[in-house]
């Protein structure tokens, strides 16, 4: 099997391959001889069955398996002699390629290449902390949240409900005076009005509710109704209250007990903490965010057009797909495509830059991901959803998605890297 490369292209190997019959009849007899060790044929021992009756039981389809078996040869030849850095699999010049008059083939495909390019500078980077301090009335919103959460429904009688309060209603929303919309037993509370309703109108019209009142509000119907004539119009929601609860806390032991804790002073502290921690974690992912951003867009590289294309056609399709879901005409699919083709593209070699960096940031501090990396990810999305490890390791094995976890471990080591090794400052 002779190769040729041609790199005159640097976005683009094209490679040439030839093979000759006698090549190609060896790899092809092989194949069918074992296809044969895996089939029984009535009037032939195993493994016994003739060659021309194997060849046309299964010559068609052992023919394509073996140009691939070439092609693959040709491929990784290519890669390893010429050392190239494939960014995505090789692109046949012919799907069919057909034997000359001598029997011999010649395969031809192009690979796509990585761009050469140098790292803008990425170490001590400054960038500015945007922490802010946990203020006493922060915690006490959250101590105010958890006694809330924590809340059990008692008959609001004839106080009816507060701010705080739910009420079992029947809801129905009018447009000139007809339904337009109704639900039965809905659970509402004081402060989470409907879609399309004025939320300090309808907190001030529920507090008080009790069983049996019935509350009409103006409100803008929704634009998602059946009813095409009153998307967006004007309209009324009526509510018919079953059932008004007032929202009772547990004593405040109860609380301490189930945070673990001895006292308000207690609780209060490790709801600080807890709030401390979060807006650290918040902070270091937006410091890694704007590090790598950085990175991504100062370093300068070309990219392959025809990767670039690729990218921003399966965005585009993604994109028709959602909105055909969506019950969009095929006229209003056509049309948003064309508005986000900009966009998808720039997303698109956002992407790809994005990858290449992170790639190549990787390599250049041996940000390696290893088997354990992969272990402790299959391990956390299983118990996230409720399902075993080996449940994940096949989903992602099926669907292709082991390298897109790879990625994404790696991004967030490099992520981690770019923040640990940054300069903050403090502002102040």
């Amino acid at each position: 099997m002779d190769i040729t490369v041609d790199q005159s292209d640097p976005s683009t190997a094209e490679v040439s391959c030839k093979i000759t019959a006698s090549e190609f009849r060896s790899e092809l007899t092989s194949g069918l001889r074992q296809a044969g060790t895996r089939m029984n044929m009535k009037g032939f021992r195993p493994g016994k069955v003739p060659l021309k009756v194997l060849e046309k039981q299964f010559g068609a389809e052992m023919h394509q398996e073996v140009l691939q078996t070439f092609l693959r040869k040709a491929y990784d030849q290519a890669v390893e002699d010429e050392s190239l850095q494939p960014m995505a699999s090789p692109r046949m010049v012919s799907d069919a390629p057909e034997a000359d008059e001598s029997g011999d083939y010649e395969l031809s495909f192009s690979v796509p290449l990585k761009p050469s390019f140098e790292l803008s500078e990425y170490k001590g980077l400054k960038i500015e902390s945007e922490l802010e301090p946990v203020l006493p009335e922060q915690v006490q919103g959250v101590v105010d949240d958890i006694r809330r959460q924590e809340s059990v429904p008692e008959p609001a009688g004839d106080e009816g409900i507060d701010e705080n309060g739910v009420v079992l209603c029947d809801l129905t929303f009018l447009h000139e005076g007809e339904s337009v919309l109704e639900r039965e037993g809905l659970r509402l509370s004081a402060n989470t009005p409907p879609p399309g309703l004025d939320p300090e109108a309808y907190t001030k019209a529920l507090v008080g509710a009790k069983d049996e009142s019935v509350i009409e509000l103006e409100m803008v119907l929704p634009a998602d109704l059946e009813n095409e004539a009153a998307q967006g119009q004007p309209g009324t929601c009526r509510l018919t209250v079953k059932q008004a609860f007032t929202m009772v806390p547990p004593p405040d032991e109860e609380i301490f007990a189930k945070l673990e804790v001895e006292d308000q002073a207690g609780l209060e502290a490790k709801v600080r903490e807890r709030m401390v921690e979060s807006a650290q974690e918040r902070e270091q992912g937006r410091q890694e965010t704007a590090l790598l951003d950085r990175v991504i867009t100062e370093t300068s590289m070309d990219l392959p057009e025809t990767i670039l294309e690729e990218q921003t056609e399966q965005r585009l399709e993604q994109m028709k797909q959602q909105l055909a879901d969506q019950g969009a005409s095929e006229e209003q699919v056509a049309a948003q495509a064309e508005e986000q083709q900009a966009t998808a593209r720039q997303e698109a070699e956002r992407g790809l830059r994005a990858l290449l960096v992170v790639e190549s940031l990787g390599d250049k501090e041996e940000l390696l991901v290893t088997a354990e990396d992969i272990q402790t990810e299959l391990g956390a999305i299983a118990a996230r959803n409720g399902v075993s490890v080996e449940e994940v390791r096949q989903y992602y094995s099926e669907n292709n998605l082991a390298q897109q976890m790879t990625v994404e471990i790696l991004e967030r080591k490099v992520r981690k890297f770019l923040r640990e090794s940054a300069e903050v400052s403090t502002p102040g």
